[in-house]
This record gives C-alpha cells, structure tokens and sequence, in this order.
C-alpha cells in the first residue's frame, strides 16, 4: 500500500507492507516541491510550480507502479485547497499515477495527522495536544489514544510566513517579532477550547519541528523535549544572520535554511500562547495517517460510515426509510454498474447519499433537498474529502424536483456523467418508497444502454399503484429534458 501527501512546501510519499494487521513501511520519498512558492495573488499557481509538482509525482509514479490502485492515496493540503486552478493540477495528478487524488479539508488534514501520530505513541490514555507545523497551515488536535477529540487548521505556516514576514528572504527582529505575535493571534481563537480540554503532553509533527529539534541537540540546548529557553537561544541564533539563505546553524540542513525560521517563529508562539512547556518530536505524520485510514475502509472500521451515522442522528434522520432508499438504489445499482461502469467509489458514494437523503428535513422540509446539500458541502465530515462531499451534496441536492446541472458542471469532467447516473438511481428509489412502507417495496429489474433506461416491474405491481405511475412519468419529462430516455 502506498500513501501520497502533497503539502504546501513538501510532497512525501511512503510505501508500506501489511504484515499480521500492522502497517510495516519499506520506503519513504520526500522532495521539497515548494507549491506554496507558486501561488500568486491571485490565488493561482504559476507553469513552475505545476511543473515541479507533476514531476515529482512522475518520479513517485515509478515506485507504485506494481500496486494495486485500490491500495494508494494522493491527498492534496493547504495550497491546492487554495489554488483556483487546482482542479487543473489534480487532473493532471490522477493521469499520472492513476489512483484518487483529492484534497481534504483542514480539519479532515488534522484527523489524518493525528491517526498517523497516535501509532507512533505509547497509548498512555491520557489526552495529547498534536499540532503539525506545513508550509501553508498549522494543524492542532487533541486526541486520546486514537481517537482525535478537537481538530483544527490555522492559516499559518513556514512558507506562507517567509513570505509574509521575511521580505526578499531578509532576517529582521521586528520581522521575526511579527511572525510570532501573528502567530499567536491566530492560536488565541481556538486557545479556550483546546485549554478547557487539555493535555498531558505536547508533540509536534512535520519536518519543521524535525529541523527545530536536531538544531537544538546539536547546539547542546536539547534537555529530554523542546522548551521555550532553548527555542529562544536559536530564534536569537537565527536573527544574528541578515539572509534566510545564509542561515548556517549546525543541526539545519541547507534544503531547511529558508523556512526553519518562520517555521521557528510559529512553534515559539504555540509554545507563548497555549502554555506549552515542552514538547516532544514524533516523525509519524499524515502520510502515516493515510494508509491507516485506507487499511480501515478495505477492512470494517471505516470513518466514514461513523460520519454519516452521526449527521443521521444529529438530524433526527427517520433511519428506516434511509435504509429501504439504501437498498433500493443499491440492487438498481448492481443491476446496471457494469453497463454503466460505476465502480466501487461510485457505491459508496450511492450508499452514503441514500442514508444521508433526508438530513435536510431538520431545517425545513420546503425544499429539504437543497437543505440536504448544503450540509453535505459545509459540515466537517471526518473520512471524507471535499470531492466526496460535493458528489454527495450533488446526489442530494437532486434526488427530488427539477435536476440542476450546475451541481453536477462543477465537479471534475470524468465525475459528471457518472453522477446524474447515480441521481437517475437514488431519485428512483426515493420514489419507489414515497409510501415509506416496507410492504409496498416493488421486484423490478432495470437495464441500460447509455442514457436509454428501462425500468421492467413483475406482475401487475404498477398496474395496481396508479400514483407511482404518475410519479414516473413525471420522471421521464425531467429526464428528457437532458438527454435519458427513461421507460417503465
């Protein structure tokens, strides 16, 4: 199994082994891609940082070539959350390594993080705080055992700060006191919530605290953790030098020099402003995090079927009819998958949006639909990435009323056929169980071929239920309209 974090200023990748239930990696991969680097003001990223990315994953590509897709994952962080034209990049990204690559949410980066900190961990049972200092965000989690209980992204890391906070790689002390009081600033709204929690101990994550500690023991200031004194002898090190690339401090690596010191201005204000007294290096990390989170969704402890139940019971779903649109839309599925290759993503994918259909009903149920979608695209939902989200926004959003082709012109143009396939699915078996009434569940077999779609019932169901057929053919005018050709 392979894993694939391309974050803001490094893109890593490592390839592991499954051996008796535990994950063994065999090979790690790391370049220093700087996409951070390449985003304009414009929030757009420049023909040289798409170049870098691209060939760098061409390099990872050759390494994964033998691996099942099912068994690797790409995951996009901070810049390309950013990046207008990152769906450009991840186009791209899919051709060359032929696996999904998607980019997660800020918070979902964090649960990541914190799975691929915890298996490096004694399990002492005690709550940690994990943060992880990347080239565009810092993420914070506290968690138990494996289990994250407060996660959070903040818009702060080591590249965005050189180029805030270091003009022209230039080395201030106003500039550095900057760096930490923004830092801070932004620690200070989630510093109530993360106190309230607390923490027995602190670890960070990430090259940077990597860096941070290996100068610190090779300057002699390293005393069994990181703690603010000495972290305040390298920050007074590093503004003796006029340039962050003429920064020559034993311990940091050439390849390091240019963002260690924003990086060291952002772990001195964790430390500042959460009351950190020490903190200790961990070299797991999202990458780590991944693979355990892909071992879980291939075996029976996935996330995201925890996810969806929890949006279910925070909105009062009513779980039966969940359950009989579930297994309808499931068995037309089955029946039609191969003729219109939706593959397994596309089951899940079907399987989530028929439980999670009705959410939408605890706002209002005018229009419950739109409600629906609109929670499936803004809620924090652990497990899933922002692509997975818009799909199921998308199958929601028009499993009833008119179909709006602009939910479905915005996703990536090899998704958007399979989608209104998958609507054509879920809106027919919402309509099969309108009577919300396990009884009155039809035999019925469907076939396809392209957008010609027929709908075959045994006996004389449809005969003996007037207002379904009423129903359909209603269906059949919406689905004229762009292009099915739909009978029963």
């Amino acid at each position: 199994m392979a894993a694939i974090d391309m974050g803001s200023n490094s893109f890593h990748m490592v390839i592991a082994r499954l051996e008796n239930g535990e994950v063994r990696p065999i090979q790690k991969m790391a370049e220093k891609v700087m996409l951070a680097s390449g985003l304009d003001n414009k929030q757009m990223l420049d023909a040289d940082a798409f170049s870098r990315g691209l060939d760098c994953l061409r390099r990872f590509s050759a390494c994964i070539a033998h691996i099942d897709p099912k068994w690797v994952r790409c995951v996009g962080t901070n810049t390309l959350r950013q990046a207008r034209n990152g769906e450009t990049f991840l186009r791209q990204a899919r051709q060359i390594l032929r696996c999904p690559v998607e980019v997660v949410a800020g918070r979902e980066e964090a649960r990541l993080i914190y799975l691929g900190v915890s298996h490096t961990l004694a399990d002492d049972g005690g709550n940690r705080l994990v943060f992880d200092i990347g080239g565009g965000s810092t993420e914070f989690i506290i968690g138990k055992r494996f289990e994250p209980i407060l996660t959070e992204s903040l818009h702060m890391g080591c590249v965005s700060y050189r180029e805030r906070f270091f003009p022209n790689g230039k080395i201030s002390e106003s500039g550095f006191r900057k760096a930490v009081m923004a830092a801070r600033s932004e620690i200070e709204t989630i510093e109530n919530a993360y106190k309230k929690k607390g923490w027995i101990d602190a670890v960070g994550a990430s090259g940077t605290v990597k860096a941070i500690e290996s100068a610190l023991v090779d300057n002699n200031w390293y005393q069994d953790g990181i703690a603010l004194p000495a972290l305040y002898k390298l920050r007074d090190k590093v503004l003796s030098f006029n340039q962050l690339d003429a920064v020559d401090i034993p311990g940091i690596k050439a390849d390091r020099r240019t963002i260690m010191p924003p990086g060291l201005a952002i772990l001195i204000a964790i430390c500042e402003q959460l009351g950190v007294k020490q903190v200790h290096y961990s070299d797991g990390a999202m990458r780590e995090g991944i693979l355990y989170d892909l071992l879980g969704r291939h075996a029976h402890e996935d996330v995201r079927e925890r996810s969806i139940v929890a949006m279910m019971n925070r909105y009062s779903v009513d779980v039966a009819q969940a359950e009989r649109v579930r297994q309808t839309a499931l068995k037309a599925l089955n029946q039609v998958k191969k003729d219109w290759d939706l593959g397994q993503f596309c089951h899940g994918w079907l399987h989530w949006a028929a439980q999670a259909h009705e959410i939408g009903t605890a706002v209002s149920h005018n229009g419950y639909h739109k409600h629906g979608a609109y929670l499936l695209t803004y809620s924090d939902m652990p497990g899933f990435t922002r692509q997975d989200q818009k799909v199921l926004a998308a199958l929601v959003g028009n499993h009833r009323r008119k179909i709006r082709e602009t939910d479905i012109q915005e996703l990536p143009a090899l998704l958007q056929e399979k989608v209104k396939r998958m609507i054509l699915l879920l809106r027919l078996a919402a309509v099969l169980h309108r009577a919300r009434r396990d009884d009155l569940a039809p035999d019925f077999k469907l076939s396809v071929s392209n957008k010609q779609v027929k709908l075959k019932f045994s006996g004389k169901w449809l005969e003996e239920h007037p207002l379904l057929q009423t129903e359909l053919q209603d269906e059949q005018d919406i689905w004229k309209k762009i292009g099915y050709k739909l009978e029963f």
